[in-house]
């Protein structure tokens, strides 16, 4: 898997505390080293504006400001400073002190008008350095009507911010820079994680700077949240694909629960996806007859039985399934779960009406849920508009309950049973389909029942249906996405 570590901002600012104080980083070191990556990363872009406005804060995310500053102007780049007030670090004073001995022009708040009538539309390109990851509190009043003022101005063709958009604060996203991207300095920050303009991710890079994030980790600076960083849909071809050698079962061995009165369809994408993509062998099992007859219709040689779940765990195929998985087409969580336990190279997966509500005793062994928001609501009985908000209340459940949770959302995030956690930043308008989540339900069957753990299946699978980006159709039905990536199998 290919993953990096997100940090809050106190994990951050430890990291900051370790590199000053324990092993003796000079305070201006970091912010001069997070400037010339800063410089470097974007050259092309400096030399397509007319001047360079930085907005300079008070603190450290000041002094980056400062000191890009410097950098620009000795390249020879045109470089103007608005301060917000004087530096209160003795790092971003250092490289507020070398502007003004270099001369480089710089102002107080009170002129950006004055100097805004000789600029031209869309010629200037504005670098947010105004308020860090640090920032909690409520915005000043000047500063509010600083960032409304960048923000409705027609003179910037381009807004880049130093680490985070100047007054966004998750959740609550009222007044703050409207960037067209971000330089994450150092670390990734896990409050950036799915920060949005209208419904588009602002892209945002990430810029290392020295910071000792593999080595001389303390508990405080140590992070347990990490980043998917996607996989190419090449890559992950070979690893779902069938080997010449499998029999049925070394292919893949799983059970379907599922496909209620009229939700056959369900039932049928998910076994469809897990067998289309060469799993071996199944039994499906469903509470209707109605059901049962029509997937018989369509594939006699399906095995299928007509049961409420209870003679699953007796059934003889149960002993040699890999992979349960229950909810595609379900309107509710099946009683029988609650007595279930799985042999230790089993993994059970609950979707869909299988999710069940706050309180509700979960089978033995090895477990993943995957809820999309309102699933997750009923599930911990806590409302979330975003992998940060539901982080609190899926650690706990997840430590709790020893389980697995798959949080689906436009950004997705997968919390363990150890408590580490992973994001998955990459929104897909073609999965916002009926029978998607059916048909993840069967590609993460497949990769599980082959023998991958659950935080690996999970990044194969999402990884798998990024495919779905060199569809042809906006919008595809569930059934044409399957169809496609059979295709490229």
């Amino acid at each position: 898997m290919k993953v990096y570590p997100l940090y809050t901002n106190e994990e951050a600012r430890a990291l900051d505390l370790l590199a000053h104080e324990k092993l003796g980083y000079p305070e201006t070191t970091l912010m001069g080293m997070a400037a010339l990556a800063v410089f470097h990363a974007n050259e092309d872009l400096w030399s397509t504006a007319e001047e360079i406005w930085i907005f300079a804060g008070t603190g450290g995310n000041g002094g980056d400001g400062y000191a890009l500053a410097n950098i620009l102007f000795e390249e020879g780049v045109p470089v103007r400073v608005f301060q917000t007030g004087r530096p209160k670090r003795n790092d971003a004073l250092f490289f507020a002190t070398l502007c003004e001995t270099a001369e480089i022009p710089m102002h107080s708040l009170s002129e950006i008008d004055e100097f805004g009538k000789h600029a031209e539309s869309g010629s200037l390109l504005l670098v947010d350095a105004i308020l860090g990851t640090g920032f909690k509190d409520e915005l000043s009043i000047e500063l509010t009507k600083l960032i409304q003022w960048i923000n409705a101005s027609n003179l910037f063709f381009y807004k880049l911010s130093l680490d985070s958009a100047s007054g966004f604060v998750i959740d609550q996203p009222t007044n703050y820079v409207e960037a067209d991207s971000i330089e994450e300095l150092g670390t990734r920050k896990w409050e950036n994680v799915g920060f949005t303009l209208g419904d588009k991710i602002v892209p945002r890079y990430y810029e290392s700077i020295g910071f000792p994030t593999r080595s001389h980790k303390s508990k405080d600076s140590f992070s347990n949240r990490y980043y998917f960083e996607k996989m190419e849909f090449e890559e992950v071809l070979p690893l779902v694909k069938r080997k010449h050698t499998d029999h049925k079962y070394s292919a893949g061995s799983a059970i379907f629960f599922g496909g209620d009165e009229s939700m056959a369809g369900a039932l049928m994408l998910s076994s469809s996806a897990f067998h289309s993509l060469g799993g071996g062998i199944s039994k499906l099992f469903t509470p209707v007859t109605s059901t049962r007859d029509l997937i018989l219709q369509s594939d006699p040689s399906r095995m299928i039985q007509v049961d409420s779940g209870k003679a699953i765990a007796s059934d003889p195929f149960f002993q040699k399934a890999k992979v349960i998985a229950v909810g595609p087409g379900l309107s509710k969580y099946p009683e029988f779960l609650t007595q279930l336990t799985l042999r230790p190279d089993q993994t059970l997966v609950l979707d869909a009406g299988a999710i069940p509500e706050k309180g509700t005793p979960l089978p033995k062994g090895n477990l993943i849920l995957t809820p999309h928001a309102g699933e997750f609501q009923r599930l911990t009985g806590i409302k979330c508009n975003s992998v940060q908000s539901a982080y609190d209340a899926c650690l706990q459940f997840c430590l709790d309950q020893k389980v697995h949770v798959l949080f689906k959302s436009h950004v997705s995030m997968l919390m363990t049973d150890t408590g580490a956690c992973y994001v998955w930043e990459a929104p897909n308008a073609a999965l916002a389909t009926m029978g998607s989540g059916d048909l993840l339900v069967g590609i993460l069957a497949r990769f599980l029942s082959i023998g991958y753990t659950i935080p690996q299946s999970v990044y194969y699978t999402l990884s798998f249906l990024e495919g779905t980006r060199e569809m042809p159709e906006t919008y595809p039905s569930a059934s044409a996405i399957l169809q496609f990536l059979v295709g490229k199998v």
